[in-house]
């Protein structure tokens, strides 16, 4: 049997909003979300929290996820990777549980709306694909690099060379930003290659309004809108 465990990295530093990953975003904890989509996804065998911070844990336990110790101080720092956090969590959890993880799926805690659905149909198009390495992303549409611009002492130069032209909005390429919602990647790739994601990732594409990847309290106040949204609208 193939297993497949969900990891939620949950740091307790935060630069753009302090404790980030416990704000409150629709009434509830933002880390609530992510742990609720896990928990309803019928696909992941497992899932665990991966932190470096007492109330995070707390906040998670509270909200049915025990965090079994913290991370080691050396991948607790600002220069910590995440890849070195993810290698260890599944080296910990293979000694503990006396079995080996064949596929992990990153659930980053920034992501709220991201559903058990969305967890469940990437890891089976991964698994239908046979793939190595998946990302899930989103159309950029009003913000395609083509409209874009760098500023160069007050004057603008095109981010790409088909921007020096006035075309369509519709008659661009479709270009997909990465949404930070879920990373799925196989053992031995993160084993290996040390790394999440190979050259030519498999794409899961989430709607723009499932993608809101919060970083800057901006982004705190579109999910909160989006999420309060969504309660008034069920029945």
């Amino acid at each position: 049997m193939t297993f497949i465990l969900g990891i939620i990295p949950a740091r307790g530093g935060s630069k753009g909003i302090p404790q980030k990953n416990i704000a409150l975003v629709g009434g509830r904890p933002l880390i609530a979300y992510t742990i609720d989509a896990a928990k309803g996804s019928q696909r992941l065998n497992d899932f665990i929290i991966s932190t470096d911070s007492e109330a995070i844990a707390k906040c998670a336990a509270m909200c049915g996820l025990n965090c079994n110790s913290l991370r080691p101080a050396a991948l607790a720092t600002d220069n910590a990777k995440s890849i070195d956090v993810v290698i260890h969590e599944i080296l910990q959890y293979e000694e503990k549980n006396s079995l080996t993880v064949d596929i992990v799926v990153l659930l980053q805690p920034t992501v709220p709306t991201r559903t058990s659905k969305d967890i469940d149909n990437s890891v089976e198009l991964f698994l239908l694909q046979e793939a190595e390495s998946l990302i899930s992303v989103y159309d950029v549409k009003s913000t395609h690099p083509s409209v874009m611009y760098y500023l160069n002492e007050g004057l603008l130069s095109p981010v790409l060379e088909e921007g020096k032209q006035m075309r369509r909005r519709q008659d661009f390429q479709p270009v997909y930003m990465r949404n930070g919602a879920l990373y799925i990647a196989t053992r031995s790739l993160i084993m290996e290659k040390h790394t999440l994601v190979n050259e030519n990732p498999l794409a899961y594409i989430m709607p723009q309004e499932r993608s809101v990847n919060i970083d800057e309290p901006f982004d705190l106040m579109v999910a909160d809108c989006l999420i309060s949204q969504t309660k008034n609208d069920q029945p």
